[in-house]
């Protein structure tokens, strides 16, 4: 026994510099665990005053509710965009327009053919004709591109314009 008091006396400095080095490390793990122990303690109480607003069902019956509500409105939206799909489908999204000269005797182009198309390739073309007397008009339906009235060579190049998307 007395070796042991002789051994703890002769390092006695290296002793309480050991058990100096473990109190801090205790103390830091001490202040991660209070750390973390506050945050939960806050999750905690955050969650304890939802409930006592009313008890869980009455909670998750509201977030059913608001979820079907969030539902329905994105059917709605779902049916206006197929809605403004189809729409957009019959738009003229297409044009393309040819200027020239009809007769030899006018001077500049002032005659011009415009087609106007949708994304099928239907609409119509316009053409209007100068002369120095009197103006024409003409509108002619166009269907996939075609048109069962026959066509100027100016016409033609309007709709192919038109479906180059160039003007």
């Amino acid at each position: 026994m007395q070796n042991f008091l002789d051994i703890i006396s002769q390092n006695a400095t290296l002793i309480i510099l050991f058990l100096s080095v473990l109190s801090i490390i205790e103390l830091i793990f001490i202040l991660i665990i209070n750390g973390k122990f506050l945050r939960l303690n806050r999750t905690y109480n955050k969650v304890i005053k939802t409930l006592e607003k009313g008890d869980v069902f009455d909670i998750f019956s509201r977030i059913l509710t608001e979820n079907e509500e969030i539902k329905n409105k994105l059917d709605k939206l779902k049916i206006d965009l197929n809605s403004l799909d189809k729409e957009g489908k019959t738009a003229i999204k297409k044009v393309g327009m040819v200027r020239y000269n009809a007769f030899p005797d006018v001077g500049s182009d002032l005659s011009f053919s415009i087609a106007l198309l949708d994304s099928n390739d239907d609409g119509i073309v316009l053409s209007g004709i100068y002369g120095r007397n009197e103006t024409a008009t003409f509108a002619k339906p166009i269907e996939r591109g075609q048109s069962k009235y026959p066509l100027s060579a100016e016409e033609v190049q309007a709709i192919e314009r038109a479906k180059r998307k160039a003007l």
